[in-house]
C-alpha cells in the first residue's frame, strides 16, 4: 500500500524557506520513541506541547504530521481574505459519499489537512460545555471537565476577557431579563491576546478591543521547538517534529508499535517505533487509520463495528437577522460589536429538557470575524446607518449510528462515508430531537419553540423606538429559513469513548476507546481528537477537546 497524493485533491504540500527559517524538523538517525503522535491539531498539537513540558527532559516524542507549513495560512490577521475562504482552498477531499448536495447525505464541509490541522482554520471562539450535556459522557470525564478541566483549557488557549462596555451591558440587560431564568448569559469567549486587560477584564490603563493573535497548536508547537533552527534537540529527549509524512500503518511488535510513514513529496517510507501511539488525525483520518491498520485484526470483537461508526455534528437553524438602534435606553452605534451566548441551563418538565440548545447573539458580526476586523477593508461595516443584529440557534446531538465511514477499497484511502444531513426536519424531529431531549414534537411545533426563544431575546430591542422584528418579518420555518446544511465543522463520535444512544438511557457496554482514551484491547494505543467524543454539545467542542488532551497529558506522563 503506497500513498499518492492524488487520492486527496486540493492537498497542498511544501518545504519552504518559511518553514525552515522557523524550526528545524526532525533529522536524527534514530527512530526509537517513548511516544509518537500522529496529527498535529487542536487534540495532538496541545497533547504534544503539554507532556513536552512535563516529561520532556526524560521522553522523547514524535509529532508525524501529514500537511506543511503554510505560509501566510499560518499567521493570522495579515489578509483581508475571509477565514472561510481561506479553510475552503485548504480543504482536501478525502472521501466519497452518496448522491449529490441536494441529497440527504450531502456533507457542507471537508477536512484541513496542514501543520496546526483545523486550528488554523477556526473563528476561535471557545464556548464551554454545560452540565446537561455533559451528562453524555462517562462520569469519570465530566467530574475532570467539571472540575477545573474546562477552565485550564481556557487559560491554556487565552481566552477573552470581554470584547468592551458594550457587551458588558448587553449581558447584563439579558440577564435581568425573564431570559435569565432559562439561560445562562454570557459573553462568548475567544482565543485572544487583549494585553491592556486585568485578570478580570478591566482595562489597566487603555482598552485594546482588536485581536493581536490567536491561539493555533501550530504556534503552540513552533514555540515548544523554538525559533533556533540552527540547533536541535538531535537524538536526545524532548519534542521532535515531521512535517509531510502521512501515516499509512500501525503494526505491533512486542511490546512496541511500528508506524510507517510515508514522505508525501517523494514516497519515500520510514518506520518509527514507540510503546505509546497516540491518533489524533481527526473525526475522519483517524478512525480511516486505524481500520486499514494491521492493528484493527486484533481489536476486540464489540470494538470493530464501532470504527468509524456515529459521525455526529450538532444542528445550526438558519440566522435570524434585524437592524436594531438600542437595547433598552443603551444606544448600540454600527461600530459597537459584541458575540453573546445564551447556554441553556438544562431544566426539565419531567423528562423532557426543555431547551436543548443554546443561542448566539452576534452584532455587528463583521467586526468580530478575525480576517474581517479592519475598518478600511471593503468587506468591514461602514461606520454609518443602523446595527445588525444576528441569532442563531445551536443544538447538542447524540451519535448518530446511522452515519459510518466504510472501510476503504483495499490499497485505497477514499472510503464512502454515509452522513444524514442534519437540515431535513423529518429526520431531526424524528431521530435526533427525541434521543437528544425526549422531544415529541413536529416541525411546526420545534420552529415554535425556537420563534418563541427568538421573540423573547428581540423584543429587548428595537429600531429607532419601534420593537425589533427580523427582516421582511420571516421568522424560523417560514420562507426556508430552518435548519443549515449538514457539515463536519464539528463531527464527532468515529472513536467513541464510553456513551449513551439517549438522555434517558444508561451508557452502552461497548466503545472504541475507554475513560483514559485508551483503544480496548490494544496496549499503548489512544485516541486524542474529536472521533472519541460522545456527544455533540451545543457549544463547539473545541474546548472539551483541549481539556480532554491536557486530562490525557497527565495520565501518559
Amino acid at each position: 500500500m503506497s500513498f499518492h497524493a492524488a487520492t486527496y485533491p486540493n492537498f497542498v504540500t511544501e518545504n519552504g524557506a518559511a518553514r525552515s527559517r522557523l524550526f528545524l524538523e526532525y533529522l536524527g538517525p534514530r527512530d526509537d520513541f517513548d511516544l509518537i503522535i500522529i496529527g498535529s491539531g487542536m487534540g495532538g498539537g496541545i497533547l504534544a506541547d503539554d507532556l513536552a513540558d512535563r516529561a520532556g527532559k526524560r521522553l522523547r516524542i514524535l509529532v508525524l504530521e501529514a500537511g506543511s507549513f503554510l505560509y501566510p495560512t499560518h499567521v493570522y490577521n495579515c489578509c483581508r481574505f475571509p477565514n472561510a475562504d481561506v479553510a475552503r482552498h485548504f480543504g482536501c477531499d478525502t472521501f466519497t459519499q452518496p448522491g449529490d448536495s441536494k441529497t440527504e447525505r450531502y456533507i457542507g464541509e471537508k477536512p484541513q489537512l496542514a501543520f496546526g490541522g483545523r486550528s488554523l482554520f477556526w473563528s476561535g471562539l471557545i464556548p464551554a460545555a454545560q452540565p446537561w450535556e455533559l451528562d453524555f459522557f462517562p462520569p469519570a470525564v465530566r467530574q475532570d471537565l467539571l472540575n477545573g478541566g474546562l477552565a485550564q483549557a481556557g487559560e491554556l488557549m487565552n481566552a477573552s476577557r470581554t470584547m468592551g462596555t458594550v457587551a458588558q451591558e448587553i449581558v447584563r440587560h439579558l440577564n435581568a431579563s425573564d431570559l435569565g431564568t432559562d439561560f445562562v448569559i454570557e459573553e462568548t469567549p475567544r482565543a485572544l491576546h487583549q494585553p491592556y486587560l486585568a485578570a478580570d477584564g478591566t482595562p489597566r490603563a487603555d482598552f485594546h478591543t482588536e485581536p493581536t493573535g490567536v491561539f493555533n497548536t501550530a504556534e503552540l508547537l513552533i514555540n515548544q521547538l523554538g525559533l533556533t533552527p540552527g540547533l536541535s534537540h538531535g537524538d536526545g529527549p524532548g519534542l521532535h517534529l515531521l512535517l509531510n509524512r502521512y501515516v499509512e500503518d500501525i503494526q505491533t511488535h512486542g511490546s512496541e508499535h511500528v508506524v510507517l510513514a510515508r514522505h508525501v513529496p517523494t514516497g519515500q517510507a520510514r518506520y518509527f517505533r514507540a510503546p505509546r501511539v497516540v491518533l489524533a488525525a481527526g473525526s475522519i483520518e483517524s478512525p480511516k487509520l486505524l481500520r486499514r491498520s494491521s492493528l484493527y485484526s486484533w481489536l476486540p470483537d464489540p470494538v470493530k463495528p464501532l470504527v468509524g461508526r456515529g459521525l455526529t455534528d450538532h444542528p445550526t437553524s438558519g440566522e435570524l437577522a434585524c437592524e436594531v438602534t438600542h437595547l433598552g435606553a443603551l444606544f448600540l452605534p454600527k461600530t459597537a460589536h459584541a458575540k453573546i451566548i445564551l447556554y441553556s441551563r438544562g431544566h426539565r418538565d419531567g423528562s423532557r429538557l426543555r431547551f436543548p440548545f443554546n443561542v448566539e447573539i452576534n452584532l455587528n458580526h463583521e467586526w468580530w470575524h478575525l480576517r474581517e476586523n479592519d475598518p478600511s477593508a471593503p468587506s468591514a461595516p461602514h461606520p454609518t446607518g443602523n446595527t445588525r443584529l444576528d441569532l442563531k440557534f445551536s443544538f447538542g446531538n447524540c451519535l448518530d449510528d446511522g452515519n459510518e465511514i466504510h472501510p476503504a477499497p483495499a490499497f485505497g484511502y477514499r472510503p464512502e462515508i454515509a452522513f444524514r444531513n442534519l437540515s431535513w426536519m423529518s429526520h431531526l424531529a424524528g431521530q435526533r430531537f427525541p434521543a437528544l431531549a425526549g422531544w415529541r414534537h413536529d416541525a411546526p411545533e420545534i420552529f415554535a419553540i425556537l420563534n418563541g426563544v427568538a421573540d423573547r431575546i428581540l423584543r429587548q430591542f428595537s429600531l429607532h423606538g419601534a420593537r425589533a422584528r427580523p427582516f421582511d418579518n420571516v421568522w424560523l420555518g417560514e420562507g426556508g429559513k430552518g435548519f443549515g446544511w449538514g457539515t463536519v465543522h464539528h463531527a464527532v463520535g468515529t472513536l467513541r469513548m464510553p456513551w449513551k444512544a439517549g438522555h434517558d438511557q444508561n451508557f452502552a457496554d461497548a466503545s472504541v476507546v475507554d475513560e483514559q482514551l485508551h483503544v480496548h484491547g490494544t496496549p499503548g494505543l489512544y485516541v486524542c481528537d474529536m472521533s472519541v467524543m460522545p456527544f455533540s454539545t451545543a457549544a463547539n467542542p473545541v474546548r472539551t477537546l483541549a481539556a480532554l488532551a491536557l486530562r490525557l497529558s497527565r495520565h501518559l506522563a
